[in-house]
C-alpha cells in the first residue's frame, strides 16, 4: 500500500466513525498528521477527497471479492463470504458518515448502490443457483429473490434505530440475517458446511 491509498484509507475511517461534515480539515490533517499542502496534493477539495476515499475502497472491495471467488472452496462458501464482508462493511459505518453520504455526497452514494447491484447480480445471485444447483439448499428457492431480501436487510442495518452501533456485534448480526434464514432452506449437505462456516468464521 502506498503513501496516498493509506492516507484515503485513514481518511475514510475517521469519516465512517464520526460523520463527514463533522470534521473539519484541521481536525483531519491533525489526525492524519499530514500537512496542507500534502492533502493538498491529493485532493483539492474535502470533496474530492471524499469522492478518492469512496473509489479507493471499492477497489478494495473488489479485490476482496476477487479473492474470495479464488480461494472459496465452494459456492456457498464464496455465497457466505461475501455477504459476511458486507455485513461488516455496513456494520462499520456510522449513522452521520451514511447521512451525510446520501444527502452532501450523492455521487459517491451512488457508486456505492452500484456496487451493491453488481455485487448482487454478478456474484451473489450465480453463488446461490449453484448452490441450489449442487443440492446445497432447496430446490425451489428463488435465488434473485433471496439475495434481494438480505441486500435489503444490508440497509435496514444502516438504521441507527434499530441497530444501534453498539448494541450488536457484526458477526452476532450476520448470524441472524444470513445463518439463520439459511438454515430453513438448507439440505443437510448445506447444514453441514453452514455449521463448518459458522464454527470457523463466527466462533469467539
Amino acid at each position: 500500500m502506498n503513501f496516498k491509498e493509506t492516507i484515503l484509507d485513514e481518511a475514510l475511517v475517521i469519516f465512517e466513525r464520526r460523520g463527514i461534515q463533522e470534521v473539519s480539515l484541521e481536525e483531519l490533517l491533525e489526525t492524519l498528521e499530514i500537512s496542507r499542502g500534502t492533502l493538498q496534493g491529493l485532493a483539492a477539495t474535502k470533496k474530492e477527497l471524499v469522492q478518492l476515499c469512496i473509489h479507493h475502497s471499492l477497489l478494495v472491495r473488489q479485490a476482496e471479492v476477487d479473492l474470495v471467488m479464488q480461494e472459496a472452496e465452494h459456492p456457498l462458501q464464496a455465497f457466505l463470504q461475501l455477504l459476511q464482508l458486507s455485513v461488516e462493511e455496513v456494520h462499520s459505518f456510522s449513522p452521520e458518515f451514511v447521512q451525510d453520504l446520501r444527502q452532501y455526497y450523492p455521487r459517491s452514494w451512488a457508486r456505492l448502490e452500484v456496487f451493491m447491484r453488481t455485487l448482487s447480480q454478478e456474484y451473489l445471485e450465480p453463488l446461490l443457483a449453484k448452490s441450489i444447483e449442487l443440492g446445497y439448499l432447496q430446490r425451489d428457492l428463488p435465488p434473485e429473490m433471496v439475495v434481494r431480501l438480505f441486500i435489503n436487510q444490508l440497509y435496514g442495518l444502516l438504521n441507527p434505530h434499530l441497530f444501534p452501533a453498539l448494541g450488536y456485534g457484526y458477526q452476532e448480526l450476520f448470524k441472524i440475517v444470513v445463518i439463520y434464514y439459511l438454515r430453513g432452506c438448507a439440505t443437510p449437505l448445506g447444514q453441514a458446511h453452514l455449521e463448518e462456516f459458522t464454527h470457523q468464521s463466527l466462533s469467539g
